[in-house]
């Protein structure tokens, strides 16, 4: 049986990937900061503060010797205007967004090398579009994925692949709104799953999913420009 580590599983997308994963065979670890109400045989919790480095070292010893995939998907967004943020928040998103995934990846590199398994991060189209308040999640996806890109050039030879996702918006939950456009984290974990299904001598280093209708904007054409 295949092994996969997920990280913020107990809800949202990261419980999407969960369910997919489960469905198609994997015993799933879930790294998450609170724990989840769900049972399945396959399935087994790790409690681990994703800012604290000393819960992210003792996670990894619970994790089994070899890990067939290991997805990087916690994260929190704090939307503030730069001269309002909050000291704390912005070293919680720092913490959380990129130091967490950095050292959890580093302490499972022989467990991944071990499987030839490979590793997903969940990142977001903020990496590239910035916007207005989105100074803490936009640096630090835009920093992930730069881990990403350097993890891909570093363990390639050793037969891992290290796939970056820019996802554009998913339906973690029920806004009381109409966003049936969204993705859904059902579809999100079963394209990892068809990425990393495909033969091993197959690498899709940078993956972009977005919803194939999304809201549109009331102008068009070259009036958009005044925008920019």
């Amino acid at each position: 049986m295949k092994i996969a580590v997920i990280t913020g599983c107990n809800r949202g997308l990261g419980e999407g990937i969960k369910k997919v994963l489960l469905n198609r065979g994997y015993f799933v670890y879930g790294i998450n900061r609170t724990k989840s109400k769900i049972i399945d045989k396959n399935y087994k919790e790790i409690i681990c503060d994703m800012k604290n480095i000393e819960d992210i070292k003792k996670s990894v010893f619970k994790l089994p010797d070899k890990i067939d995939l290991l997805v990087l998907n916690a994260a929190v967004r704090v939307f503030s205007r730069v001269v309002c943020f909050d000291d704390d928040e912005w070293k919680d998103a720092v913490d959380i967004n990129l130091n967490g995934p950095f050292y959890l990846v580093k302490g499972c590199i022989d467990k991944l090398k071990m499987a030839k398994g490979d590793i997903v991060f969940v990142g977001s189209h903020s990496s590239k579009y910035t916007f207005e308040k989105g100074s803490s999640y936009c640096a630090t996806k835009a920093a992930i994925r730069n881990v990403a890109l350097c993890l891909q050039d570093e363990l390639r030879y050793d037969d891992i692949r290290v796939i970056y996702l820019s996802l554009g918006s998913i339906k973690n939950r029920d806004h009381h709104i109409y966003e049936e456009w969204k993705l859904y984290p059902e579809e999100v974990g079963q394209a990892i799953y068809n990425v990393i299904s495909l033969p091993k001598k197959i690498y899709i280093p940078y993956l972009d999913i977005r919803p194939l209708k999304p809201l549109k904007m009331s102008i068009e054409g070259i009036d958009k420009l005044q925008y920019v």
